[in-house]
């Protein structure tokens, strides 16, 4: 019966059955099942077949809302650059057309708001349309009450400006609140926002949740409603996602940025800023790199070895990850030459701190002693107890990898870096695994990374 009921999760929403994990819908299925006073699964899996309702009420119990003001500031500034530096000089009189999908508890979209605010944009220039598939993430979203937990990203230094003191935390200014207009439906329905065109689109950590089958039509959607050589933003892990032939990459690292193509096939450059305005509120960021020490190895390639391959970096399908446009090109990439503005600087994004949890020090011991399969068992215990732990991610990503098992392996480091887009051990695997498959251009597009990241630690 799980079987049928994850079959039809991913008929219905598209979500991949093996990456949000068999255990995770088991226990939402039996809470639920519970809940309508049902005696078996075959009638819950009934029940979901003739009632959407159910099927709503099983999906909050599955998705799990995972996001912070300005997580991942990078973003934010190239969309500051790309707004007044390209966007504004030529829609003096437009107003600007945003999607955040999914928008979760509404922390991106309103980090958006904000951003645009700070640089300049008056509320009535820019309009953003927020989407979800849980009402509950929605209802509070509308709400806008926001406790500590939301600002782990870096507190704001100008919170006043933007939000009023709550009991239960601060709530979100009315002003901000006017110009995001929240919408619950599901990004895969082909009527959905169906004539709606925008500008700039955030669609960042859903698809990594998805199957291929629903990735490929929720890519085809978006670029539906996507202004040609309009920006589209994804998660640190999904860049492989992005259909090359129709979005090319801006060379911004840590943007996961891509613009959309022309249909004539020509793709223009962001123009450059001068660093005489004043339009960013986001200084550099300093990234964390966590190597986590250990008695023992893997029986895999020593990271030093990765590391000083991986230096070398190659241009395979560099006109995706590394440019702009292609390599001929007399255009340059966008400047982020941007100058630290009135609102002041954001924390960067926490990293994992290395665990001295002693459940994970376990199943860490067990790997190193070769016990591959007490290993998993120990992580997964963690991990579902631990469910934002990158480091729980990274160490059943080993394991997999360790027992051959490249496609569980890959979609743990994936997590990792959804979580903690700077893991170095991460992104290293990553590469590997898609060398070792054939993949010479994804893995190309991991090593440029490897080597921003590394080039982003020296400078700082």
């Amino acid at each position: 019966m799980i079987q049928e009921i994850e079959a039809l999760l991913a008929k219905k929403i598209g979500f991949e059955p093996n990456i949000i994990g068999s255990q995770k819908i088991a226990k939402a299925v039996e809470t639920r099942r519970l809940y309508c006073g049902l005696t078996d699964s075959q009638s819950y899996l009934r029940k979901l077949q003739t009632t959407p309702q159910e099927l709503e009420e099983l999906i909050e119990n599955i998705v799990v809302p995972e996001t912070w003001f300005f997580r991942d500031r990078k973003p934010f500034e190239l969309l500051v650059n790309y707004v007044i530096s390209e966007w504004l000089p030529k829609h003096k009189n437009s107003t600007l057309r945003l999607l955040s999908a999914p928008c979760s508890t509404g922390e991106e979209p309103y980090s958006i708001a904000i951003a645009l605010m700070n640089a300049g944009l008056l509320p009535h220039k820019f309009r953003i349309d927020a989407v979800d598939i849980s009402k509950k993430a929605l209802h509070k979203a509308a709400e806008g009450i926001y406790g500590k937990n939301s600002f782990r990203g870096g507190e704001l230094p100008q919170k006043e400006r933007y939000f009023q003191p709550s009991g239960e935390g601060f709530q979100i200014g009315a002003t901000v609140r006017q110009t995001v207009n929240f919408m619950h439906g599901n990004l895969l329905e082909p009527v959905f926002l169906k004539g709606n065109k925008y500008d700039v689109i955030f669609c960042r950590n859903l698809l990594i949740y998805l199957s291929e089958l629903a990735s490929t039509q929720l890519m085809e959607g978006l670029d539906c409603l996507l202004i040609p050589n309009g920006l589209i933003f994804v998660g640190a892990a999904e860049s492989g996602k992005v259909p090359g032939d129709r979005f090319v990459s801006v060379r911004q690292p840590f943007t996961f940025a891509y613009r959309k193509t022309e249909q004539s096939g020509k793709n223009l450059t962001l123009p450059s800023v001068a660093p005489k305005q004043n339009l960013s509120f986001l200084t550099k960021p300093t990234f964390t790199t966590k190597v986590v020490q250990r008695d023992g190895k893997l029986e895999q390639p020593q990271l030093d070895s990765l590391k000083q391959a991986f230096s070398r970096t190659q241009r395979v399908g560099e006109t995706r990850e590394g440019l702009l446009s292609p390599a001929n090109s007399k255009t340059n990439p966008l400047s982020t030459e941007l100058i630290k503005s009135k609102i002041g600087s954001l924390q960067s994004p926490i990293s994992q701190p290395p665990s001295p949890i002693p459940e994970l020090q376990i199943a860490r011991k067990l790997a190193d002693a070769g016990k591959l399969e007490e290993a998993a068992s120990a992580g997964k215990t963690f991990l579902g107890k631990n469910p934002t732990s990158a480091e729980a991610y990274l160490l059943l990503g080993e394991v997999y990898q360790a027992t051959g098992d490249d496609r569980q392996a890959e979609q743990h480091f994936q997590k990792a870096l959804y979580l903690q887009p700077d893991c170095y051990e991460a992104l290293t695997h990553l590469a590997l695994l898609k060398q070792n498959r054939g993949d010479f251009a994804g893995a190309a597009l991991i090593k440029q990374r490897i080597k921003r990241l590394e080039n982003s630690q020296n400078l700082g």
